[in-house]
């Protein structure tokens, strides 16, 4: 079965039921029925006829349809028959058997996402005991669970947090139970356990993964030594963020009559954290640590993540090295891996470096000088060659002790960001070029090439703002796209358009195949940079010094694939669910600060638009709202699709993508997490030509 395959689903009478693909625009689902739907929670194990089995995860919008998204690509998503549907909650990762008519004969909920949610309480008055309805709603999502009882008082419409409990049997699939009630508002300080509990994500570890952490002790003379080579005076610098929170990479460039050597070390984090450990049980589940304004919730343990395993200045530590042998044009010649004792010998921050380099660019004596020489030449050398480079804004957020956000910045991204960027991306294939040499079982960081309809609809995308983008069948290149971004610089949709491109390409995802990496046009590509907050980056080292210990036998790398499949597949999932986490949490913020200034005036730009209306992004503080057609009342607008533009039928003013604006909060909504505004008066006077 391919992609575009009709599935369909075998109840236990036989009868078939047809799951159709995946329409976001179905009518709303028709009023429950009283009949109670057949069970679905069954085993998939042994089933006679299957002769597929298919994992993925349930995704439910807010009118009540339960879509079934694929992990493997190459199936559609499909509407699943409501009567299966009722069963599911979002989030749930499931298992299907199908069998080769494209049958799914039955499914099972292998987990359930949803654990502990925060939304609001609805009493049931027609109850003699006390039990009602516990609603969680997102912009997305809504589902309803049944409260059987509670303790305390708690009005009609107050916030609550409740436990989710599933089962298999009886009424209700799930029910609720209040676990804390907060009234009318939800207190900032509960965010964070808000949008995890959303999300499946665990802040803590385990007692006996703290104690393993605790036990390790700094490098030990003689014992840590062995087989490793000292760099320890190699003026390794680390240069993160002023808020970063650990420190897993440090960096060195020297400059030799051949040309350029640089050194990029690690955190050797496997050296800890062995195989089977309960540090690495609790490691792979996590798959990755998550980064929320307040805290981080991360992978290890403190005396890990921001002790052992960070790099910090003046401090001996074990590390993974790539050394990294470039020509003077800055052509990589060769490529060495091996473990090291190292010592950064400076902590420095990008606004640092940024105030350094602007006062030293022409002075070939300062230290860095040479860094950001073959800087440039590598970052040239990957433009050329395609790899894509979408600019695309990003933001910090600042919070005070109660973790109210104070204040929502634009993040300028800054050379010194780029230059270390350049140097991971340059350790990362070198690392993988080595071990292919090497023909060992691996962990590819992949990025398939995005399929011709999705280039498709940003062509027409782009036409409407008057960029004719000319693609040929079959021949998708990354050196295409890198020149439509290069044409696209400048251009007042530039970041709508961006951001259109950058969602029309697949997700980047791991793999134990090697297949290349589309956007940075890279034949090979693998995450070795940061064990510290990403599994797969902590089992690449293992499998590394696998490699230089001659540990590793070539006729058990099937079975050694075979492990890294279930690893790869586990580990992008988790990865999908942070970065989705930390989305949703920013949206939190940014409405939370807003709620701050409702009635006020800001400034804006136009950066996006639907038939319901326009995407604003307020400058400062840097929020993105929307501006419903409805409440555009100084005229009859109407959205034209093809040019892109709102415009009035009478007095014929029209809006545009990157047009500024003058807007008004109107209101912040922290259940949909959503920022509406409307025109301020003096815009809607003046309009736009």
């Amino acid at each position: 079965m391919s992609k575009g395959d009709g599935f369909s689903f075998k109840d236990r009478s036989g009868k078939v039921h047809q799951a159709r693909p995946r329409r976001d625009d179905l009518p709303p689902p028709p009023k429950k029925s009283t009949e109670r739907a057949p069970e679905v929670v069954v085993t998939t194990k042994n089933h006679p006829e299957a002769d597929l089995r298919l994992v993925g995860t349930i995704d439910k919008n807010k009118r009540g349809s339960a879509f079934l998204v694929f992990d493997d690509a190459g199936f559609e998503d499909i509407l699943v028959p409501r009567r299966y549907g009722e069963k599911l909650f979002h989030g749930d990762r499931v298992e299907v058997a199908a069998n080769k008519r494209g049958e799914i004969l039955e499914l099972e909920v292998l987990e359930h996402r949803l654990s502990e949610l925060v939304g609001r309480f609805y009493p049931n008055r027609s109850s003699d005991r006390k039990s009602g309805r516990f609603v969680y709603e997102s912009k997305k999502s809504k589902e309803e669970f049944y409260v059987p009882s509670y303790k305390g008082s708690v009005e009609e419409g107050h916030y609550i947090r409740a436990k989710i409990q599933y089962h298999e049997t009886g009424r209700f699939p799930a029910t609720a139970e209040i676990e804390e009630i907060f009234g009318e508002n939800i207190p900032a300080s509960e965010d964070i356990r808000m949008v995890a509990g959303e999300f499946g994500l665990k802040e803590g570890y385990s007692p006996a993964s703290v104690r393993e952490a605790e036990e390790h002790r700094l490098y030990v003379p003689g014992k840590d030594e062995r087989g490793r080579e000292d760099l320890r005076k190699i003026p390794f610098i680390t240069i993160d963020g002023e808020l970063a929170r650990d420190f897993d990479d440090a960096v060195f460039v020297e400059k030799t009559k051949q040309g350029y050597t640089l050194w990029v070390a690690v955190a050797d984090v496997s050296h800890y954290v062995t195989e089977d450990s309960s540090l690495d049980k609790e490691a792979k589940e996590k798959g990755t640590s998550v980064y929320f304004p307040e805290r981080a919730f991360h992978m290890l343990p403190k005396a890990l993540s921001e002790n052992l395993c960070s790099l910090r200045p003046g401090e001996p530590r074990l590390a993974m090295v790539s050394k990294i042998f470039f020509s003077k044009e800055g052509k990589k010649e060769k490529v060495e891996v091996l473990e090291a004792i190292i010592q950064s010998h400076r902590r420095a921050t990008y606004n640092e470096i940024e105030v350094e380099r602007k006062a030293n660019e022409k002075d070939e004596s300062w230290e860095f000088f040479d860094h950001f020489e073959l800087y440039k030449k590598l970052r040239k050398a990957r433009s050329d060659r395609g790899s894509l480079d979408f600019e695309l804004p990003e933001f910090e957020i600042l919070v005070d002790a109660q973790s109210e956000p104070t204040e929502i910045q634009r993040r300028e991204r800054l050379d010194p960001h780029r230059l270390i960027e350049e140097f991971m991306i340059s350790a990362n294939e070198s690392v993988t070029e080595w071990m292919l040499e090497r023909d060992q079982a691996f962990i590819y960081r992949i990025h398939e090439e995005p399929s011709e309809q999705s280039l498709f609809r940003f062509k027409e995308l782009a036409k409407t703002f008057g960029v004719k983008i000319n693609f040929k069948k079959g021949e998708v290149r990354p050196e295409m796209l890198s020149e439509i971004l290069k044409t696209l610089e400048g251009h007042p949709a530039q970041e709508l358009l961006n951001s259109s491109l950058l969602r029309s390409m697949k997700q980047a995802v791991y793999s134990e195949n090697h297949l290349g990496h589309f956007g940075l046009a890279s034949d090979g590509y693998t995450h070795f940079t940061s064990p510290i907050r990403r599994y797969p980056d902590l089992v690449v080292h293992r499998l590394i010094r696998g490699v230089l210990r001659k540990t590793f036998k070539h006729d058990e790398k099937e079975k050694t694939e075979k492990k890294l499949k279930a690893i790869c597949e586990h580990s992008s999932l988790r990865e999908r669910l942070a970065a989705e986490a930390e989305r949703e949490l920013k949206r939190v913020k940014q409405v939370r600060i807003m709620k701050k200034y409702l009635g006020q005036v800001f400034a804006g730009k136009v950066n996006g638009m639907s038939p319901k209306g326009l995407f604003i992004q307020i400058i400062d503080p840097f929020v993105e709202g929307f501006i419903d057609k409805e409440t555009m009342d100084d005229d009859w607008y109407e959205y034209n699709e093809e040019r892109m533009v709102f415009y009035g039928k009478k007095k014929k003013r029209t809006f545009k993508v990157g047009d500024t604006v003058q807007v008004q909060v109107v209101r912040a909504d922290l259940d949909r997490r959503q920022v509406m505004l409307s025109l301020a008066s003096e815009t809607k006077k003046k309009g736009h030509k």
